[in-house]
């Protein structure tokens, strides 16, 4: 029996520079299922956020989501709530309930857009760890970030941590290693680094409910006790008993002198990390099961019958408004040079920077007429 032929395209995911159009994880799991035929024309586009290239900067786009007036199904890893009057459908770490429209993916979208989640590698783990392994730890703790939370979390509770016992700072922010270390996540060095440590603080950028990042999932990964903040929905996936959960405490300095208490004792170590990860055992397994269900749910209708997003009156409207939006901020790429901030103390000098840099035969254009002889 033939398979369904479903035409589509991806653009403006939030993924690195590595992403293939034509080979990557959400077109091995549509392959199983479909003929799929990645084309400029699709019926449906696989996207993320409005901007081109998602929130990196090197992301993979061809056009904005706009230029698609097909059936979109954005794919989001990152702190974005998505806008539903822009896309049809949605798979991201925010427990949304929206008819049909959303699928609650928390820890595992990064398996989906960059290939990389140690989620899935999660359900295999042994965790009958002997007494050898803490020969193993050469550190403390580790407190990998490129940049402080929203309401200096991170900052806050690595400087009273870091006060009272060092924390290896790995990450390009606040780092404290030997010749400025950093270590990268695609590249696997980080978790190579937190290996070496006991515990890995797993602190998010910010406390939403229900969105929870790859952060704790690398820590349980690692083979150390996670130090975690963030969503108060975490301990619906993951044991409570297996990890530091900051949420508990009344306050950080409450925190820390329970985590130097399991520091201080092997035993109290090795009870927590030999404790079950997730309170369902097969919670990975499950969740990705649900997540390709979900995604033959919206390819096994016709184009049309997929449509979820109003197009017609108000959101219609703001489609243009953001249309037109686009329109303008291309237009600011003037015969080829990108417009970029100048500095200046004031508005007018920055404008004033702006326009010395231009070509003379472009600032004409600009202004557009000649200036009249006195």
């Amino acid at each position: 029996m033939s398979r369904k032929k479903i035409r589509i395209n991806f653009t403006g995911l939030s993924i690195r520079s590595t992403f293939d159009p034509n080979n990557n994880p959400i077109l091995d799991i549509l392959n199983k299922y479909y003929d799929v035929e990645v084309c400029d024309n699709p019926d449906f586009v696989i996207c993320g956020v409005l901007y081109p290239g998602g929130y990196w900067s090197n992301g993979v786009y061809n056009k904005y989501i706009l230029d698609y007036p097909c059936v979109r199904i954005m794919i989001e890893g990152e702190n974005f709530v998505p806008d539903y009057n822009l896309v049809d459908y949605s798979i991201c770490p925010y427990p949304i309930e929206y008819f049909d429209r959303n699928f609650y993916l928390p820890c595992g979208v990064e398996a989906l857009t960059t290939g990389i989640s140690y989620l899935p590698e999660l359900q295999k783990k042994q965790r009958d760890y002997s007494e050898t392994l803490l020969k193993e730890k050469e550190y403390f703790a580790s407190f990998i970030e490129s940049h402080d939370s929203e309401c200096n979390e991170r900052s806050t509770f690595f400087n009273k941590l870091n006060a009272r016992k060092r924390v290896e700072s790995a990450g390009s922010y606040l780092n404290n290693m030997e010749d400025n270390y950093k270590v990268n996540w695609l590249d696997g060095s980080k978790i190579a680094f937190q290996k070496k440590c006991k515990f890995s603080i797993c602190i998010e950028p910010l406390k939403h409910d229900g969105w929870i990042a790859e952060r704790i999932v690398d820590g349980f990964f690692a083979d150390t006790i996670p130090i975690y903040y963030g969503s108060s929905n975490v301990t619906d996936i993951f044991n409570p008993n297996a990890f530091i959960n900051l949420n508990d405490y009344p306050d950080f300095d409450t925190a820390i002198e329970k985590i130097l208490e399991i520091d201080n004792s092997d035993e109290l170590y090795l009870e927590m990390l030999r404790q079950p990860i997730f309170n369902n055992p097969k919670y990975p397994e499950e969740l990705m099961a649900n997540m390709e269900k979900y995604l033959c749910h919206i390819f096994d209708q016709t184009p049309e019958e997929a449509f979820r997003r109003a197009r017609i009156y108000s959101p219609k409207k703001h489609e243009e408004f953001l249309q037109r939006s686009i329109e303008r901020a291309k237009n600011m790429d003037i015969e080829g040079i990108p417009y970029r901030p100048y500095s200046g103390k004031t508005d007018k000098d920055i404008a004033i920077n702006y326009f010395k840099s231009l070509p003379k035969r472009v600032i004409k254009k600009l202004l557009g007429f000649k200036c009249r002889e006195k």
